[in-house]
């Protein structure tokens, strides 16, 4: 704790985080008690009356429920069997709701409830949550009421089989287009690369479907490409190098004066002219000289060389140099062009591997009537914003009064898609049931592993706006608590941490603009 900390109660922010009747937004750095805080909720919630099949907690990784799940059964089990002085003293922690009497009885009475609730405490990860949700609705998701669900081993497997799939049509003589995809891809990478490239392909295969669902299919996702990068799909890095080779892309004239001009002048002068004039004089072999030809003008980082005549040679013809230059930047514009070009092709090429992977894998999917950990976000997601949804929003609606989300961090945009589809109701028309309906998020930007599973710290942002402002709009309680007090380090520790935190190079990426670490 930092200094001054001593006068602190380090529990105050953790009992408005608990309290049942608010939602709740929770900043949390590590070692402030996350799991405790989450856990206290749950406990108050019971203790409030909240039945237990009415509360959804969704966790990161099983282990993580099933250390929740341990905490609040070791609880339970201690308020059921301990004596009365040691129960108050375990509720002394909580936010009061009832007199003490009352609290004590039914808290009493929690582990059994627990135990004898239909499936007991929905404690769970968001891949569980969905699955049990499409189990529960698999005609309204468009699946067989039969589907499996593969472990990462056998979606291993099943992708691999696909991969070899397509690797195998792409031939000549089988799939030609797949063929010069191929051949397009590996002109670009390194045989040991390549197989880092499909892996690459397949863990990023549900963003790849999506995008190719929203755009139309693997055409339209190219002609996307294409117009994002300024070209049209008949643009090639060779036809744009024949048009910038054409005596009417430039001032031939000027440079063959300019190719005089630099004969007159220093060695350097006199070699850079050389080489121009003998472009300029064979304009059948323009595009296969072209690459030395840029020499002359750019750097090998491809900028404008710092002199491209000296003194001499511009004393000799005046307007050298502007020529020189002129012709400088056209190039630098086709160089521009050219590189925009062989991203769009190889882009293209990637896209068709991967469109053609996925497509095999699907096939085999529906075959075998099996759904990867993606596809259950993803069927999810469908099926909670589909027309005609209303119907299993509604069925929800009727057994959900209370969301809490773990490590919302690492939380990525589809899976608070669903959150949100599924709290739609709970403070909106009939729904709205001010203090008695509530979410609940714990997280700490500053530890999302932005890159896994696509999580956004923008999201993380956007969804604490959104629930504040759904909350507020229906007169419920709204609460954003940040958890600052650390029960894990010394303050000696902690103070050095904010201290380096605090310079605007160590922060930027850690911490939002403006925002500090504070322990």
């Amino acid at each position: 704790m930092s200094a001054g900390s001593a006068t602190l109660d380090p529990r105050k922010e953790q009992r408005l985080a608990a309290d049942p009747a608010a939602s709740v937004w929770v900043s949390a750095s590590a070692g402030t008690g996350k799991t405790s805080v989450l856990t206290d909720r749950v406990l108050s919630l019971l203790l409030a009356g909240t039945p237990p099949t009415r509360i959804l907690c969704l966790t990161f990784t099983k282990a993580a429920a099933a250390e929740m799940a341990n905490r609040i059964a070791s609880r339970l089990g201690a308020w059921a069997s301990g004596p009365d002085a040691a129960l108050d003293e375990m509720l002394g922690d909580l936010p009061q709701a009832t007199p003490e009497a009352d609290r004590r009885a039914r808290a009493r009475r929690l582990f059994a409830q627990v135990v004898d609730a239909p499936g007991g405490l929905k404690i769970m990860t968001i891949h569980a949550f969905c699955q049990s949700l499409l189990r529960r609705f698999p005609l309204e998701a468009g699946l067989s009421p039969h589907f499996d669900v593969m472990d990462e081993r056998s979606a291993a497997e099943l992708i691999a089989r696909a991969r070899d799939d397509v690797l195998a049509r792409a031939h000549p003589r089988g799939d030609d287009t797949l063929a010069r995809a191929l051949a397009e891809v590996t002109s670009h990478v390194a045989e040991d690369a390549f197989g880092e490239l499909m892996g690459d392909l397949v863990r990023e295969r549900g963003r790849l479907a999506r995008g190719l669902d929203r755009v139309g299919g693997i055409e339209a996702a190219i002609s996307a490409v294409y117009r994002r990068l300024g070209l049209d799909t008949s643009d090639t890095p060779d036809k744009i190098k024949v048009r910038a080779c054409a005596d009417d892309a430039f001032d031939v004239a000027g440079l063959r004066a300019a190719a005089k001009a630099l004969a007159a002048g220093k060695p350097t002068d006199r070699d850079r002219g050389a080489k121009l004039a003998a472009w300029l004089a064979a304009p059948e072999r323009r595009g296969s000289g072209f690459a030395d030809y840029l020499l002359i003008f750019l750097t090998a980082k491809q900028t404008i060389r710092a002199t491209l005549a000296t003194k001499a040679a511009c004393d000799a013809a005046p307007r050298v140099d502007e020529i020189l230059r002129d012709e400088a930047e056209r190039l630098l514009a086709v160089v521009d062009r050219l590189n925009a070009a062989t991203t769009a092709v190889a882009t293209a090429a990637l896209l068709r591997i991967g469109a053609a992977m996925l497509d095999a894998y699907e096939r085999y999917k529906e075959f075998a009537t099996l759904l990867d950990y993606d596809d259950l976000i993803f069927k999810t997601r469908q099926l909670l914003e589909a027309r005609g949804a209303e119907w299993v929003l509604y069925k929800l609606d009727q057994g959900l009064d209370h969301i809490l989300i773990d490590e919302a961090q690492d939380t990525n945009p589809d899976q608070w898609s669903i959150v949100a589809a599924l709290s739609e109701e709970f403070f909106a028309g009939e729904g709205a049931k001010p203090d008695t309906r509530t979410v609940f998020a714990v997280g700490d930007a500053k530890q999302s592993i932005y890159s896994f599973q696509r999580a956004d710290p923008k999201a993380f942002d956007a969804m604490r706006a959104l629930f504040a402002g759904r909350v507020k709009a229906a007169a419920g309680t709204w609460r954003s608590v940040d958890l600052e007090v650390s029960f894990r380090s010394a303050p000696a520790i902690l103070q050095a941490v904010d201290a380096v935190f605090s310079t605007a190079s160590a922060s930027d990426g850690v911490v939002a603009p403006g925002s500090a670490i504070r322990h």
